[in-house]
């Protein structure tokens, strides 16, 4: 490890400590219940709290998805490199990331809540009722495109494509449980803010 990588990761790991730190203070939570939250040991918070160990991402996420705070913050480090916020940009790699990481959270999100609401079976047909719903618009879709350009696709039995009826019905069907479980305002402001923000750069 290079002076700055040692410089670095001391960086990392006083600006950690010293917002969880706070961040617990403000909250009135022990290190047990504050630990708990963010899945963690208590000795493990301890450790991040003396700045013995860097926070790992896993863990910023956790508090981040917690209590709406990242103890390591970007404005903070650039402050602590000596730039100003100005100075970075997240440029189109760390936008396309910041995308992923949104959608990837939100199917978590959507997963936990599942295990919440419902039981080991009904979590699983509500698999095999997602599965089949995409299976279904899939089909559609592709049976769609065999048409437009012409092209011999799915199975006819007198004439009648039932496998193409057959998933008509079952996305008319399935749409609106399928639908309703989707967080479409969040997604709509995530895609009205991606659209703002390439408008604007």
């Amino acid at each position: 490890m290079t002076k700055s990588d040692k410089q670095y990761e001391l960086i990392a790991r006083q600006l950690g400590a010293t917002n969880l730190l706070a961040l617990r203070t403000l909250t009135g939570m022990s290190q047990p219940q504050f630990a708990a939250v963010i899945g963690l040991s208590d000795r493990a918070l301890r450790r991040y709290e003396r700045g013995e160990r860097e926070l790992p991402l896993v863990t910023r996420i956790a508090v981040i998805q917690a209590f709406k705070n990242d103890p390591l913050a970007s404005n903070q480090i650039a402050a602590e490199l000596g730039f100003s916020d100005t100075d970075i940009s997240p440029g189109t790699q760390s936008q396309t990331a910041n995308d992923e990481g949104f959608w990837r959270t939100m199917r978590r999100e959507s997963q936990d809540l599942r295990k919440q609401q419902y039981s080991a079976l009904g979590q699983i047909l509500l698999k095999i009722r997602d599965n089949t719903f995409a299976s279904a618009t899939m089909y559609f879709a592709a049976e769609n495109i065999a048409l437009a350009f012409g092209l011999p696709f799915g199975f006819e039995i007198n004439g009648i494509d039932w496998m193409f009826v057959a998933s008509f019905i079952l996305i008319v069907v399935l749409f609106s449980s399928v639908v309703t479980d989707l967080p479409l305002l969040k997604a709509a402001q995530h895609v009205f803010r991606g659209i703002k923000a390439h408008g604007t750069s």
